[in-house]
């Protein structure tokens, strides 16, 4: 007998910075509006809900706050924090941004590594009856990435 599983899902979105140094196009900083689908898997609660959608949206806003209007970069390009700011050296480019508006990967800022991103950082706010989130992160339309993490 298979046993059926349910889950809801929103859609949100978030704009950021980033560059991939070596890459032929996008190895200049540039920018994104990122449309994400979020899908949840768990057990109902409340209301026989997993969660009402409402609250839903108010933990993925917070859990997104920590990307929006922010670079993203890779930990390997930060060359020094101090005095609030942070230096980001690669090929010719040399940044220095107020640490507030850049957010560190330890991976590179791919469309795949920031669908993970934000699966690990969703699970960390969303309450413990969800067993697991996928995220799929649309850079432009028709194109993107997606992950899936389950609770540790």
């Amino acid at each position: 007998m298979t046993q059926s599983r349910t889950g809801i899902f929103i859609e949100d979105d978030f704009d950021y910075a980033h560059f991939i140094p070596g890459h032929p196009k996008c190895f200049p900083l540039h920018g994104h509006t990122a449309r994400l689908e979020i899908r949840i898997l768990g057990s109902k609660r409340d209301f026989d809900m997993i969660i009402d959608f409402g609250e839903l949206r108010s933990m993925v806003k917070r859990a997104l706050s920590s990307l929006d209007h922010k670079l993203i970069v890779s930990r390997k390009y930060v060359k020094r924090i101090e005095d609030g700011l942070i230096t980001v050296e690669y090929s010719k480019f040399s940044l220095k941004i107020p640490i507030e508006h850049v957010y560190i990967m330890d991976s590179e800022v791919t469309t795949e590594n920031l669908s993970e991103e934000i699966c690990k950082i969703l699970l960390n706010y969303l309450p413990e009856n969800i067993e697991n989130v996928e995220v799929n992160v649309y850079e432009g339309n028709r194109k993107g990435a997606f992950s899936n993490r389950a609770r540790e």
